[in-house]
């Protein structure tokens, strides 16, 4: 191949590099396909990439054409040096004639010549690219070196671009979190809630399954923000964000919609005495005594329930008919749940395969005990 021909191939070898950033971002995937590529571009037998971290220690090593004992030598090389001998953050690039020649390297003698270019941008230096034994066994030349100088800057390029995506996909995956969650429990908030709810609901029908939703108020939580401050009001919205969250389902979902109000989603219910159990264990957890800076906290919940699809079939109508509950809850007596009624009070018939709306349109028998 002639150097005119490399020249081509060089464009067509990081046209495959940008496709591959195009693809993924993943460092890894870069560097084997940018090695292979230019492995195949120069013709040589080997070819390495060695990347440093910010500390000039390494960070990954990729390789081509190596047997099981050269790949294992260059991945455990000194991260201080590299296997020229040199330190790996210095900015040089050799290129060897022959390496048998070298008193650093008597043990080379079936090995021919080596050539050596930095991977550097805006003087970053983010490594070094090694090739070894040209296949035609001649010594790499000035052409050679142009030829993987070039090639180093576009993969210097493109590895600068990855990081910079990793960074913004970064920043976006923490501000989707920050709009998706609430600041205080890192619990979902109302926007997350709703669209888990219409997931689930979409779901429902086509299985033909009963969705849960459980809307839960805190019994005297403004109390607790008058005497003892805002302070020890957020810490304990912050345990009973965990000890609700402890309390359901790994597919179940606690959101909190606003001050002491929670809401569950709970999908797939098979039975009344489902909803039951969990809400149970729902107002078991907030009656555990809680200790923050000091204070000795005693608290209790009632809960709303509303049940898909005999209590609406929306988001929206589904947690308006809960909180509903959740005041009859409030009104009889607190630390309590109650089941919405209005799909009983319309004389709702149940359907096959769908519990007997009738149980899920009574009030629990009696308020759930405080300890």
């Amino acid at each position: 191949m002639t150097h005119a021909e490399q020249r081509e191939k060089l464009l067509e070898s990081t046209g495959t590099l940008l496709a591959t950033l195009g693809q993924s971002p993943l460092e890894s995937d870069i560097l084997q396909t940018s090695i292979q590529a230019l492995a195949d571009l120069m013709q040589v037998k080997y070819g390495a990439i060695r990347l440093l971290d910010e500390h000039g220690q390494l960070s990954q090593f990729v390789h081509t054409g190596a047997d099981d004992e050269d790949a294992t030598a260059g991945r455990h090389a000194l991260h201080k040096h590299d296997f020229l001998g040199m330190p790996s953050h210095h900015d040089s690039s050799p290129r060897m004639r022959e390496m048998a020649g070298d008193p650093q390297h008597p043990h080379d003698s079936q090995r021919t010549s080596l050539l050596a270019v930095t991977i550097t941008h805006q003087d970053k230096l983010y490594g070094r690219i090694y090739l070894r034994d040209k296949l035609n066994q001649q010594a790499f030349n000035t052409e050679d070196e142009s030829l993987a100088y070039s090639f180093a800057k576009v993969l210097a390029l493109i590895l600068d671009n990855a990081h910079k995506l990793e960074t913004l996909t970064q920043a976006h995956g923490e501000l989707s979190h920050t709009a998706n969650h609430d600041a205080l429990t890192q619990l979902p908030n109302r926007t997350l809630l709703c669209d888990r709810i219409g997931q689930v609901l979409c779901h429902a029908l086509r299985y033909q399954s009963q969705v849960a939703i459980m809307f839960c108020d805190l019994d005297g939580f403004k109390a607790i923000n008058d005497s003892l401050g805002h302070d020890v009001g957020d810490a304990v919205l912050k345990t009973v964000g965990e000890r609700l969250l402890n309390s359901v389902r790994g597919n179940d979902t606690v959101a909190r919609i606003g001050g002491d109000e929670f809401v569950f989603v709970l999908p797939e219910i098979e039975s009344i005495e489902q909803i039951g159990l969990v809400a149970h264990k729902i107002l078991h957890a907030l009656t555990q005594q809680l200790h923050v800076d000091g204070h000795a906290i005693q608290l209790s919940g009632s809960i709303g329930i509303a049940i898909y699809p005999f209590d609406g079939e929306t988001s929206g109508q589904l947690i308006k008919n809960a909180d509903a509950a959740m005041y009859w809850a409030k009104e009889s007596g607190k630390n309590c749940y109650k089941y919405y009624t209005g799909a009983c009070s319309t004389g709702n018939v149940a359907q096959p395969g769908l519990f007997e709306p009738v149980s899920y349109g009574e009030a629990c028998p009696a308020p759930y005990p405080a300890n």
